[in-house]
C-alpha cells in the first residue's frame, strides 16, 4: 500500500517539475528562447495530478510486481513502465493521429524520470508477511 502512496502523492508533481522546469528550459535554450520557468505555473499543479495520476497508478502496479518477483533491475523496468504508461493521457490523440512527429518520444521521460524515483523511494523489494519462510 506504501508504494501506491507514494507513487500517488509524488509521481504527479515530479512529472510537472520534469515537464516545466526541466525539459521546457531545455527546450527553450536549444531554440534560443528566453527562459519560461516562473512560480506562476504553479497554478497547473493540479491539472497534473489529474493528468498523471492514472499513469502512476499503473506504474506502481507494475513496480509492484517487480518487487514482489525481485527482479533485477526494478529501478529500470519501472522507468520504462512510466515511460509508456505517460502517453495514456494522449491515447485518444495519438490514435487519431493528430499527434505525430519525432520529438513526441521525448514526452516519455516525463513519466520515466519520477517512475525511477518513486521506485527507487519505495524500497528494494516488498516486506515478507511474518511467519513464513522466503
Amino acid at each position: 500500500m506504501r508504494r501506491f502512496v507514494v507513487f500517488a502523492v509524488l509521481f504527479p508533481p515530479l512529472a510537472f517539475i520534469v515537464a516545466f522546469w526541466g525539459m521546457l528550459q531545455i527546450l527553450n535554450w536549444a531554440l534560443g528562447e528566453k527562459g519560461t520557468a516562473d512560480y506562476g505555473q504553479l497554478v497547473l499543479l493540479p491539472l497534473a495530478y489529474m493528468l498523471a495520476l492514472l499513469p502512476a497508478l499503473l506504474t506502481a502496479v507494475v513496480d509492484d510486481v517487480l518487487a514482489r518477483r525481485n527482479i533485477r533491475y526494478r529501478i529500470l523496468w519501472t522507468a520504462f513502465a512510466g515511460y509508456v504508461f505517460i502517453f495514456t493521457p494522449l491515447l485518444a490523440a495519438l490514435l487519431t493521429g493528430s499527434i505525430h512527429g519525432p520529438h513526441l518520444f521525448l514526452f516519455g521521460i516525463i513519466g520515466a524520470v519520477p517512475a525511477a524515483i518513486c521506485s527507487w523511494l519505495t524500497g528494494r523489494t516488498t516486506p515478507v508477511p511474518r511467519g513464513t519462510t522466503s
